[in-house]
């Protein structure tokens, strides 16, 4: 029988803490809502395993090692075996060094110590359950912001209708992924009391804005949630690769920011969860395998400066432009200077399978479109690809996209590895989920 436990932890920063995210420096000045470490912890008998899923930017790894060490010393969880995941809201604490931010030795011990509470308390409560695997969809909050202009280059949030160069927009220059996967927990024999919830969606978390720290559009999918399930009931967020997805449709009028469309974003994926629940097979039995590779990626040679900065769109503000060169110009000296100390890194890219489901993670800002080449060569339907997780490598967008420009593959600590990294990403992904599609043929 599976054993099933869900934890929480407290991760909000203080008011005055830095929140990034951004070009150049800025301070939360109240808290809209707490941000959190949700964990998801599952045992098959044999195995077990952590989805963890935390509302910050990023998550590095110096604090995912810690982290993962001092859940080992209280649960014996081995650390290959959790899954520490970033929602990427910009409205979360200094958990980083990027851009405009740097990170905050005290908010880190914070994260720590909230991902350890959080998987601690779902070792500590587990219980026998049934999980139920679906995936549903919803494609009306998600849109792809490159596009294809007049001039044959790749634009960045080129804008709306009605601004200088949006009637130079020919076409999206990519993919958006419309699934909303679901993992939910019962009681056995209890198809009306769901214990607790993990989604997976792909779309930055870019909504809320303003300077009060937030989760983004994952706090209001937890609200809307809780308001069906009850207010006890632990709702853990998975970001899927949106390095190019965001909550702007380019193509039409209107405003997709502010707290009231968060509310709306969060309003449809609940609404969607909420039907994919209810339409689930609930397994009693869901067995767990775990694969880890680790390939060495290479950070990219010195760029041609002039021809990397984007002409309009984001990155590029006439208001700010001194600034913004100042900071990429500094940017590509840091880059240099890591390439110098390690011109190729290990990056973990983490397989795990529970029962049908097959979860590929890195700790990309990785683009849609590779997200959706693993999906449709994994062994498992469904397959989740997990970004932003277990480490921090920056910006991973497709090789059409390094030529075509626009602002993600600008070289900055936030963009700086190399124009393969994302079919090396691809393929150890793939590689993983082979493994742990083998593992458990083996032991069945």
């Amino acid at each position: 029988m599976l054993q099933v436990g869900f934890g929480v932890g407290d991760i909000t920063p203080d008011v005055g803490m830095e929140m990034p995210g951004g070009f150049f420096k800025r301070k939360g000045t109240g808290v809209r809502d707490k941000l959190l470490a949700v964990a998801c912890v599952i045992h098959d008998g044999a195995k077990t395993v952590a989805l963890v899923g935390i509302d910050t930017l990023f998550i590095t790894r110096p604090t995912v090692d810690a982290a993962r060490r001092a859940i080992t010393r209280a649960t014996k969880i081995p650390g290959e075996h959790i899954l520490i995941g970033a929602n990427h809201t910009h409205s979360g604490g200094p958990i980083a060094t990027c851009l405009g931010a740097d990170e905050d030795p005290v908010y880190l011990a914070r994260v720590e110590k909230g991902i350890v509470q959080a998987v601690s308390q779902g070792w500590n409560t587990l219980h026998a359950a049934e999980i139920g695997i679906g995936t549903g969809e919803e494609k009306g909050i998600s849109f792809n912001r490159r596009f294809l202009m007049r001039d044959g280059r790749e634009i960045t949030h080129p804008g709306k209708p009605g601004t200088p160069h949006h009637k130079e927009i020919v076409a999206v220059a990519g993919p958006m992924d419309p699934d909303v996967g679901v993992l939910a927990v019962r009681a056995p024999g209890n198809p009306d009391k769901v214990l607790g919830v993990v989604v997976s969606f792909a779309c930055h978390s870019t909504v809320v804005g303003g300077s009060e720290f937030s989760p983004d559009y994952a706090a209001y999918l937890r609200k809307h949630l809780q308001a069906h399930y009850g207010a006890e009931v632990p709702v853990c967020f998975l970001l899927g690769p949106c390095g190019d997805i965001t909550q702007v449709d380019n193509l039409s009028v209107g405003k997709q920011f502010g707290p009231e469309y968060a509310n709306l974003m969060g309003l449809k994926l609940a609404g969607e969860t909420i039907r994919v629940i209810t339409r689930m097979d609930w397994l009693k039995t869901a067995p767990l395998a775990i694969a880890l590779e680790t390939p060495l990626l290479s950070i990219r040679p010195d760029p041609d400066a002039e021809a990397e900065r984007p002409a309009f769109g984001l990155g590029s503000d006439a208001s700010r432009e001194q600034k913004i060169e100042a900071a990429y110009a500094n940017e590509r000296k840091l880059v240099a200077e890591m390439r110098r100390k390690s011109p190729r890194i290990p990056c973990e890219v983490q397989a795990i399978r529970i029962g049908p489901l097959g979860i590929a993670t890195n700790g990309a800002e990785y683009f849609c479109e590779y997200g959706l080449r693993i999906k449709k060569a994994s062994p498992f339907t469904p397959t989740w690809v997990v970004s932003l997780a277990n480490e921090w490598i920056g910006y991973v967008p497709t090789a059409q996209a390094f030529v075509g420009g626009g602002y993600e593959p600008r070289t900055a600590r936030s963009s700086k590895m190399s124009i393969e990294t994302g079919q090396r990403l691809l393929e150890a992904a793939l590689r993983a989920l082979t493994r742990v599609a083998k593992e458990d043929k083996k032991e069945g």
